[in-house]
């Protein structure tokens, strides 16, 4: 048994038989087909896995694949990059090269394969916004694939591979990117830590630095404090829906997604009372209602206990379910 405990944020206790390592996509080519009828787990930077169930008896693939290849064509750029790049470090390269678009979601925790996964977004970005294609090891077809965006599926936090989760693996992702500075800072949180560091609006690079601060004076370093970033995704409702509940409790922030709104779960949840609120090692934390943090000692009923309570007292008050945004190995 292999110990990868180290390799999530939340250090929940994680056991595997085997483990592969794949370093480019000829190598996946050669060994992914012996492993169609095996249990499989595909373990990136460990930054979007809850691990409930301590030991896995299958293999765990870990794509590590190292590309960063652009193709420039006038202010546009286009760039392939490997799944096994870590996503804050492309941001910043790309940054660094004067490729704008990426900036709003700076200092994500984790891989690039993780990325078009849920759909990553922070600040008003999505992936998606960038995302030209991804191309996967099928396993259903045994065959290296390219799926277009318009084939993804994408969605507030969710693809096709969240609604097909063991069929396909991220080899790599193809960006469309810019020259031309186009920010976005609709947030007003960013502008204010803009005008506090006295940046522009208008230079991506200071954008990029807002964000990392933002981030850094409420999320926990998963280095230091074990997480997964928000554990829950804001649910997504009807307008009726979010103005009955925005009368019903003033003050809650509602957002517009596509023809829907989506509605502040960490609002309510701090509302509730439950910053700080713990079972065992488990907690929430206390300057993001959304981030759950294991103090070193937590285990996984810890958790499941955690979170049963925060969807009970969010569903009694609000009316509301609350979905799990990361992956989960075993039932919460």
């Amino acid at each position: 048994m292999f110990d990868l405990t180290g390799l999530t944020t939340l250090k929940l206790p994680f056991r595997a038989a085997q483990v592969l390592k794949l370093s480019s996509v000829d190598n996946v080519r050669v060994s992914m087909p012996d492993l169609r009828d095996t249990p499989r787990l595909i373990l990136g930077g460990g930054s979007n896995l809850v691990v409930l169930d301590p030991v896995f008896e299958g293999v765990v693939l870990r794509p590590e694949i190292k590309l960063f290849e652009p193709m420039i064509r006038g202010d546009e750029v286009i760039l392939d990059v490997g799944a096994g790049v870590h996503w804050h470090q492309l941001v910043m390269q790309t940054l660094a090269q004067g490729w704008y678009g990426l900036e709003n979601l700076a200092l994500i925790p984790g891989w690039v394969g993780a990325a078009p996964v849920q759909n990553i977004g922070a600040y008003g970005v999505e992936l998606e916004s960038h995302c030209v294609a991804v191309t996967l090891y099928d396993f259903e077809l045994s065959d290296v694939v390219i799926l277009r965006h318009s084939e993804m599926q994408f969605g507030y936090r969710h693809s096709i591979l969240k609604a097909y989760p063991n069929r396909f693996m991220v080899l790599s992702v193809r960006l469309r990117l810019s020259t031309v500075p186009n920010t976005r800072v609709e947030y007003g949180a960013i502008r204010d830590e803009i005008q506090r560091q006295s940046g522009s609006v208008e230079r991506p690079e200071d954008v990029a630095h807002a964000v990392m601060a933002i981030r850094r004076s409420k999320l926990p370093d998963p280095d230091v404090t074990p997480n997964v970033g928000s554990f829950f995704k804001n649910p997504v409702v009807r307008p009726e829906v979010a103005e009955r509940l925005a009368t019903q409790f003033p003050g809650l922030p509602v957002y517009a997604q596509d023809d829907q709104m989506k509605v502040a779960a960490g609002w309510m949840i701090d509302q509730l009372g439950l910053k700080g609120f713990a079972i065992g090692g488990f907690s929430v934390h206390q300057q993001q209602a959304l981030v759950l943090i294991n103090d070193g000692s937590g285990v996984a009923e810890d958790l499941r206990n955690l979170v049963k309570h925060i969807r009970q007292q969010v569903k009694a008050t609000y009316g509301l379910s609350l979905q799990v945004e990361p992956t989960q190995l075993g039932q919460l």
